[in-house]
């Protein structure tokens, strides 16, 4: 130390003495040195050195507790430096001349003593700071332990809720790693800082103080720095892992709303292809309105199922992502589904239009249907006839087919176009099967046209029966008719020629009945008035003009057959008188010898017998002249050059 009296001259510093402190593996020693006339202390040696902090927590608690030991041993010599402190004073009182070196001695040996006590106390700071160093870091230690064991310990979920306890967890221990790392951060720069100033205070600066700083420091650094690349590679993991889980999260969660989605739509879609169209207009309408609230329902459904498909085309154009195969599939599907229930949707709405206009016109069908039922009753108490009652029943039953045809033929139409079998046309069966047992009951009390009918059909049935004998009839003695009359050669053959056409009188006059019968039908029945009946009248006056013409000719041929047989008859019978009279003459007349009475007897036979022949004769005559003027009147009305075809070539 200096002297402040002559600054210019060197003085030897002297060590008076010294004391040694020592508690366990700690030990200081404190020298008293005197330069000139000044004393002072100074901390001559330190072992470990005063910035030495250990290596562990064990090391540095050890070196904590033996320099607590230490410092307690130095603070119990506190009394003898004060001893040191009076004797200067009275060194002082003895030498008043020298009594501010001895004053200054004094104060600047308390002052020496107060800074190695401070020292030593910075010290134990120090290695209490050190202490709570090592505690940070074995607590960080700690936790990158556990956190290696949670990354290498196999995690199992079954659901997403676990599978977000499980990132909870993850993020709790980047957490908890994050925090123990900034607090031992934070911590190794408080205790660097204060080694730092600690080397930098007082006056025993010195090499071994700055290299036990420096050894301290780089300790700290090198566990610091085992501690951060540590952390650093364990937060790489769990980086990873959390990136891996919450891949797998994500996928989780798009499954589950994937899911939610698809069972309501696949529910949805079995509800649409079930629903009834309705049983009624107002149900019908009920219906539409529940598919319209369904429509705007929908929209927030599909704008989901966009986000999970934008989601999904995310996570399978991303290469961080591994299992797609199973979100492509989902993806797929859902598209599928989605379509579906846009068509099923388009449908529904169609088909519920359809019915609604079905029904409105099932409703139109029952209020005419209501109408032509109480029409029905009114015209049950007119008492009209049958041909009037039967045109208004005919009306009426074109009124009830046109006014249900429309309904039947939309419902029809849609049952086809949904399924005939399908529950969601019951309703449309059931108002159909309505509509048709209404029509049938209406159209059972609209019989009188039908009767009409059947009537007038059975009349032209009959009629036509009529007329088709008489047709036939005729068309049998047309034959006969056409052709020239032949009379016969032999008075057999001309009866057998008469008696033809006898039968043909015969059945021409009972087809004269049947025409007859068939008029008088047709008169009878003169309400059923027709066209039809119109044609066979017509008809059967052309048949009776055709019959009449036909009986006349076998009446005028009969009449000419008869003339002409009983001409036959009457000539053989002549020929017959010819010849008995031809052989009386020759045999009785010659016989002269006979008496008178006997002789004019005989006179009188043959005059009565030539009487005969005579009289015989011209009624034969009288025939012969008949037959030809009958035969000319044929001629003249009938053709009677056929009728005397057959005579003719006989006469010649």
């Amino acid at each position: 130390m200096s002297s402040q009296g002559s600054p210019s001259v060197a003085l030897s510093t002297t060590t008076v003495s010294s004391v040694a402190v020592q508690a366990g593996d700690s030990k200081i020693v404190i020298a008293v040195i005197k330069c000139g006339k000044w004393v002072q202390l100074q901390l001559a040696e330190s072992q470990p050195n005063l910035l030495e902090i250990g290596s562990s927590q064990d090391e540095t608690k050890k070196l904590l507790h033996d320099h607590e030991l230490l410092l307690a041993k130095l603070k119990a010599l506190e009394d003898r430096v004060w001893e040191l402190l009076q004797e200067a004073d009275k060194t002082a009182e003895e030498n008043k001349d020298q009594s501010q070196v001895y004053d200054a001695m004094a104060e600047t040996l308390g002052e020496a003593w107060a800074a190695l006590v401070s020292m030593l106390e910075r010290r134990m700071e120090l290695l209490r700071l050190t202490s709570d160093f090592f505690e940070n870091a074995l607590e960080f230690a700690i936790k990158i332990d556990q956190a290696e064991d949670f990354l290498q310990n196999t995690h199992e979920f079954e659901s997403a809720e676990s599978l977000k306890s499980l990132l909870q967890l993850h993020e709790h221990h980047t957490k908890e790693l994050l925090e123990r790392s900034l607090a031992l951060l934070n911590k190794s720069q408080q205790l660097t800082d204060f080694i730092e100033k600690f080397k930098c205070e007082g006056p025993n600066v010195n090499p071994e103080l700055i290299q036990g700083a420096h050894s301290s420091c780089l300790k700290i650094d090198s566990l610091l720095e085992l501690l951060q690349d540590r952390r650093r590679q364990l937060d790489k993991y769990l980086k990873q892992q959390w990136q891996e889980l919450s891949q797998v999260l994500q996928i989780c969660q798009w499954d589950k709303q994937e899911n939610q989605v698809t069972c309501w739509f696949q529910k949805t879609i079995r509800d649409l292809q079930e629903q009834s169209l309705g049983s009624s207009l107002s149900d019908n309408e009920d219906l539409i309105r529940k598919h319209e609230e369904l429509i705007i329902k929908a929209k927030e459904w599909n704008s989901a199922v966009e986000k999970l498909k934008s989601e999904a085309l995310r996570i399978l154009l991303s290469k961080d992502y591994v299992e797609k195969e199973h979100l492509q599939l989902s993806h797929q599907k859902l598209s599928q589904l989605q379509e579906e229930f846009g068509q099923l949707m388009v449908e529904r709405n169609t088909w519920l239009k359809k019915a609604n206009e079905f029904f409105n016109s099932a409703n139109k069908a029952f209020d005419v249907l209501g109408r032509v039922e109480a029409y029905l009753k009114l015209l049950k108490s007119e008492g009209l006839s049958l041909a009037v009652l039967a045109a208004r029943h005919e009306e009426l039953y074109r009124k009830i087919k046109d006014c249900t045809a429309d309904a039947l033929q939309k419902g029809q139409t849609l049952i086809s176009q949904v399924d005939s079998c399908s529950s969601q046309v019951s309703g449309i069966h059931e108002m159909m099967g309505c509509i048709k047992r209404r029509v049938d009951h209406l159209t059972e009390q609209c019989s009188a046209h039908k009767e009409y009918a059947l009537k007038k059909q059975q009349l032209t049935a009959s009629v036509e029966g009529y007329l088709r004998k008489v047709e036939m009839s005729i068309q049998k003695i047309s034959p006969v008719l056409s052709n020239a009359m032949d009379v016969g050669s032999t008075r057999s053959e001309s009866e057998k020629i008469l008696n033809k056409y006898l039968e043909l009188d015969i059945q021409a006059k009972e087809t004269s009945h049947e025409l007859e019968a068939a008029a008088k039908t047709m008169m009878e029945k003169n309400e059923f008035v027709s066209d039809e009946m119109v044609s066979l009248s017509s008809k059967a006056r052309w048949l009776a003009e055709e019959l009449n013409l036909f009986g006349q000719s076998i009446d005028y041929r009969s009449q000419v057959l008869q003339t002409y047989v009983a001409f036959l008859k009457s000539s053989e019978e002549v020929e017959m008188q010819f010849q008995s009279l031809k052989e009386f003459y020759e045999t009785e007349i010659p016989q002269k010898e006979q008496d008178d009475a006997k002789a004019k007897h005989c006179s009188d036979s043959t005059e009565k017998q030539w009487q005969l022949f005579l009289k015989k004769s011209f009624v034969t005559q009288d025939l012969g002249l008949e037959f030809l003027n009958l035969i000319n009147m044929v001629r003249m009305s009938l053709n009677g050059s056929h009728l005397l075809q057959g005579y003719s070539s006989k006469s010649k």
